[in-house]
């Protein structure tokens, strides 16, 4: 059995991978995509993370594909449709980095509010200006979730630890929970200090956080996002940092990664991370062995590993 690695995986799981077949690893090549579109030709397995797209044109150049195996969450750089109807399954490890983006989205609630990246790096660059780097306090606070998922709720658990009021929007909850309240979009943009999104990228959430909807939040809020790149006008973003409109923003993900390296972004001072959400070695560990684990599930015949089965049993 031929099994693709397009990206790098952690090693515990590359050793799971050479017992069940021959792996040809192109995670390093410059020419990634060339290599790709040669090598699915006959392979059976692919495994893939954020930075390989199994699109239209890698699925119809497959010709013996069985799984399409992603580790990691996010699904948008996969196309499932064409997948199906292939008959290829589609798996993925939706709880294996849950964790770590949700510690990271907590460390950059707090960066952002005290300006801790803007206080190392003035000190090391030998200033030593403690009134311009004033924060703001998160108790009493109210904290916004666009998507109220798995991810935002471990944020939203560790935050009222802190004190802070919950709101959310989220079309797919229905109402209110015991200690959160929901919101209309537009309500819960106007009324948050700190706006943290957490949904998926679909054709619903391409832009959802548009410049017409960045202005409607508060004075000297904050807006972080360790979801998915293009669900918010990034340029956008630097600018309202820019103009003292929003008190500070983080951003881990980028409509193109790695984005363009603008002055906008280079010299902005709203964070900006290489999209971390995942690199943690435990989240890391567990995004191998959780998918080797579908891939095997599947390829044994239980197909409830499987985001797809259900379209295949239907036919």
């Amino acid at each position: 059995m031929k099994i693709l690695i397009c990206d790098k995986l952690d090693s515990i799981a590359l050793e799971q991978l050479t017992k069940m077949g021959s792996c040809v690893d192109i995670s390093a090549e410059d020419n990634k995509r060339d290599k790709l579109l040669s090598e699915i030709v006959d392979a059976e397995l692919v495994f893939i993370r954020s930075a390989s797209s199994i699109d239209k044109e890698v699925i119809d150049a497959a010709k013996n594909l069985k799984v399409i195996a992603r580790c990691g969450v996010g699904l948008d750089n996969v196309d499932i449709s064409e997948a199906t109807k292939k008959g290829i399954h589609v798996t993925n490890s939706p709880e294996s980095n849950i964790i770590s983006v949700a510690e990271l989205t907590v460390g950059l609630i707090i960066a952002a509010a005290r300006n801790l990246i803007k206080g190392n790096n003035t000190l090391k660059s030998k200033k030593w200006d403690r009134a311009a780097l004033t924060g703001i306090e998160l108790y009493g606070k109210t904290l916004g979730f666009v998507g109220f998922g798995r991810v935002a709720r471990l944020v939203a658990e560790r935050m009222h630890g802190f004190g802070m009021d919950i709101i959310f929007f989220d079309p797919y909850v229905e109402e209110s929970t015991e200690k959160e309240t929901k919101k209309e979009l537009d309500e819960l943009l106007k009324e948050a200090d700190i706006v943290s999104l957490h949904v998926v990228k679909n054709k619903e959430t391409i832009n959802l956080i548009s410049k017409e909807k960045l202005a409607l939040m508060k004075q000297d809020s904050i807006v972080i996002n360790t979801s998915r790149g293009g669900v918010i006008d990034e340029s956008e973003v630097y600018k309202l940092v820019e103009e003292g409109k929003l008190f500070s923003a983080a951003l881990d993900v980028y409509e193109n990664e790695p984005p363009e390296y603008t002055t906008s972004l280079t010299e902005s001072d709203a964070i900006t991370l290489p999209h971390l959400g995942a690199s943690t070695r435990e989240a890391q560990l567990k995004a191998g062995t959780d998918t080797v684990k579908n891939v095997q599930s599947i390829l044994d015949g239980d197909i409830t590993t499987s985001v797809n089965g259900k379209e295949f049993q239907k036919n």
